[in-house]
């Protein structure tokens, strides 16, 4: 069976900055859970018919024409909906605090914005910490700026963020207005024999590594380098007394959800939205996806699964397959928690979170900035925001702009619930990280690793793997002239050039170590 090789961590230098561990503490107490469900679908003008056509229900436009569509490539925009997207929250109370976790259908979400959802939340809902989430999807808004029109003009709707951190804020407030007594049980399962292994690039985890990095040829070498971490995650919460109804489940596996391909311009949350379906017809309750280790192309475009209405591979970057595979993975969490353990009433609860500043090395990144793809979106030099643009390349590259700013600030977290616990990062982390971090997890018997919680800044590989010909030749890539630059061949691929650089791994890897510790 294939499993993530250990991975040593290693840490170059010390960025975290402004360190501020916030333990829960208080009288011993017993869980409660809330939990909600908030429309966050963009609707234009010109897509209005057509989500009230499909749903049923009155559309009210919160996004200008056209709706440009994030993950693949430019210039590829919306004409219809297959479901809708949500914010799905659950708010747990306990012996040590109150917290919200929301999860967005969305590509990903910047922390500027986090932070103000955060401060929109009511002052009565009493939460003392709330975890941002995005499910990934490749099929909804640019919620970036990277996926316009073309590459130099923005596919933001200003409008459309504002609604969805209302929306957030508000269906965080909806669930801690209605906490009801709960348990908590925990299962953790894999997807061994998931997919059918008939592609070379597919093992049968149901997830395929896209993309091989230098040395992981010698930590699997059975199956040519690609590593990929089949760990499925489960916390499920049911009422207290009999029959024990169920409230939430919330699912965490790490495969990036793109099951349509790029061909695809309909609206939809992709196979999580078949995941959550099929726990829902299982169990009742609100079901909420969150994805994990799911960096250097972790993902479904290279795998067969079996449609059991034919016995025949689903046909791939289809509706059906997205179905398919959605319902085998909500088949294996299913299984799984037949097999758990009796549900706890009063976990314990305690988190700690930090801010972490890491300095921006990707050429594209600070290009993309200073001509506005994401305005909203500050820098920080020494702490405070820095706006200024420059043109710092040597001749002939000196009229390209270049965002100055030295840095972003980050936000790392850890959460434990009863025999869970959750590492909540900001990346598209490979999973060979992913299983180092659970290691650091003393204590825990379940395991979550939530990417692009909080912030999303990109990839996050492996500092010894780290290949800089992409940034290095952005001046040449940005002018049209690649051949040009003295480092070839260029590995561009999407885990460098959308990667902020090489100190991602160490300054997130640090300032992890510090919120687990402050947990223990």
């Amino acid at each position: 069976m294939l499993r993530v090789r250990s991975f040593a961590l290693r840490v170059v230098g010390c960025l975290v900055t402004a360190l501020v561990l916030t333990i829960g503490s208080a009288a011993a107490k017993d869980l409660r859970v809330g939990t909600c469900q908030l429309d966050i679908t963009p609707i234009s003008a010109g897509l209005a018919s057509a989500y009230t056509a499909r749903f049923g229900v009155p559309a009210v436009v919160n996004h200008t024409d056209p709706i440009w569509l994030a993950g693949f490539s430019t210039g590829r925009s919306a004409v219809d909906y297959h479901d809708r997207l949500w914010a799905r929250g659950v708010v747990i109370d306990g012996d040590g605090g109150r917290v919200a976790i929301v999860a967005l259908d969305l590509i990903g979400y910047f922390r500027n914005e986090v932070e103000t959802i955060r401060t929109l939340i009511s002052p009565a809902s009493a939460i003392d910490y709330a975890v941002v989430a995005s499910t990934h999807q490749h099929q909804g808004p640019d919620t970036f700026g990277q996926w316009g029109p073309n590459a130099l003009t923005t596919g933001i709707d200003a409008a459309y963020l504002d609604h969805v951190n209302g929306t957030a804020a508000r269906c965080i407030d909806e669930a801690a207005a209605n906490l009801q007594k709960a348990r908590v049980r925990f299962a953790t399962t894999d997807t061994t024999g998931l997919s059918l292994g008939l592609d070379p690039l597919d093992d049968g985890f149901g997830v395929s590594d896209g993309k091989v990095l230098a040395g992981d040829a010698l930590l699997s070498p059975t199956t040519g380098g690609r590593i990929v971490d089949p760990r499925l995650a489960v916390m499920q919460f049911t009422t207290r007394g009999a029959p024990h109804a169920v409230i939430a489940t919330l699912v965490n596996f790490g495969s990036h959800p793109e099951s349509l391909g790029s061909g695809n311009r309909d609206i939809t949350a992709d196979f999580p939205h078949a995941v959550r379906e099929r726990l829902e017809a299982e169990y009742g309750g609100l079901a909420i996806w969150l994805s994990g280790a799911l960096g250097v192309l972790q993902g479904p475009l290279d795998i067969d699964v079996e449609d059991p209405a034919t016995g025949s591979p689903a046909p791939r970057r289809t509706f059906r397959f997205a179905e398919v595979y959605g319902q085998k993975l909500a088949d294996r969490a299913i299984a799984a928690l037949s097999r758990a353990e009796k549900g706890r009433p009063a976990p314990k609860i305690a988190f700690a979170s930090t801010r972490v500043a890491i300095p921006l090395d990707n050429p594209f990144f600070r290009f993309g900035r200073a001509i506005g793809l994401n305005a909203r979106v500050p820098l920080f030099t020494d702490g405070v925001p820095d706006p200024s643009v420059g043109f710092p390349f040597p001749s002939p590259f000196d009229t390209i702009p270049q965002a100055l700013g030295a840095g972003l600030q980050t936000e790392v977290a850890a959460l434990r619930i009863g025999k869970g616990g959750f590492l909540l990062l900001p990346t598209e982390l490979d999973p060979q990280l992913g299983d180092a971090y659970r290691r650091l997890m003393r204590g825990v018997k379940h395991s979550f690793i939530v990417g692009l919680a909080n912030d999303s800044i990109g990839y996050q590989v492996p500092f010894a793997k780290w290949d800089n010909g992409c940034h290095a030749c952005a001046p040449f890539i940005i002018a049209g002239v690649p051949e040009l630059c003295p480092v070839q061949p260029i590995d561009c691929d999407t885990v460098f050039v959308n990667n902020v650089g090489r100190q991602v791994d160490p300054a997130i890897t640090s300032a992890l170590g510090r919120v687990i510790q402050a947990l223990e």
